[in-house]
């Protein structure tokens, strides 16, 4: 159950960080993808945007052409003039930031110099042309939202899974161990029983052997003959020993008297 359960732990982890991982990239790419779309958009200073584009035909990609793409996100853009100085503001398209705010943003951004980065729940765009910089600022509070979900209920399905699997593995594994089980009993039986029938016998050869000395007096035949009987009636009490108890250290003992001869 131990062996199964850590074989089916490492697969339940690999898969479900290869579903995460494989989200996280796929949806990074696809943000990625909106903000340079939304930057080109707004590198003319006027958003014009025909209704009418085709949606896109890559694997996996939102069924949205870059109109629809555009009007669902939530971003602002500042424009610097050639100067460094700030030129426009445009917050319409979200409500949680000021315009204060979306100069501070932005005038950290402009700090850095990197044509893309990181601001809180933003991810930042710069493009820079004869007439400016544009700075696109784009809201992927959404995405980082759908990480969290994906990871969260991954984590939970992983766990319910894990945990039929540890009932499915020691049902099945008590199934599999039951007719073991049982012909360990049977073998611990029939030794039982066959060394009580080969006891009586046994006795009767040792009495038949000394009878036999008493009328025609002691020989090496009747010699040997007690001797043997004594020997493997020891042997029948040691293996009714392990039936009862095979314990291993107890077996290797007796395992060296039989090499040694003593039995």
């Amino acid at each position: 159950v131990v062996t199964a359960m850590a074989a089916i732990s490492v697969l339940i982890l690999l898969l479900l960080g290869a579903i995460n991982v494989a989200n996280f990239v796929i949806v990074g790419n696809q943000i990625d993808r909106n903000l340079q779309m939304i930057a080109a958009r707004e590198m003319g200073g006027e958003i014009q945007l025909p209704p009418n584009e085709p949606p896109p035909r890559r694997f996996l990609d939102p069924p949205k052409n870059a109109y629809d793409t555009v009007l669902s996100s939530n971003y602002f853009v500042v424009r610097y003039d050639p100067n460094g100085n700030i030129a426009d503001v445009d917050v319409s398209r979200i409500s949680s930031i000021s315009e204060d705010d979306a100069k501070g943003r932005a005038a950290l951004a402009y700090v850095r110099g990197q044509e893309s980065g990181r601001d809180g729940r933003f991810r930042y765009l710069a493009q820079t042309s004869p007439m400016g910089t544009t700075i696109v600022f784009l809201d992927t509070s959404g995405e980082r939202f759908s990480y969290l979900r994906i990871l969260l209920l991954s984590a939970g399905i992983g766990a319910v899974c894990w945990g039929l699997m540890l009932a499915l593995v020691i049902f099945l594994s008590r199934r599999a161990i039951r007719p073991i089980e049982e012909n360990i009993q049977r073998q611990k039986q029939f030794v039982t029983n066959a060394g009580h029938e080969i006891k009586t016998p046994l006795a009767i050869i040792q009495s038949n052997a000394e009878a036999l000395e008493l009328y025609q007096g002691e020989s090496k035949w009747s010699r040997n003959i007690k001797e043997q009987t004594q020997r493997l009636d020891g042997l029948m009490k040691h293996l009714l020993t392990l039936a009862r108890d095979p314990d291993l250290r107890k077996t290797m003992d007796l395992d060296a008297q039989w090499a040694a001869g003593d039995m």
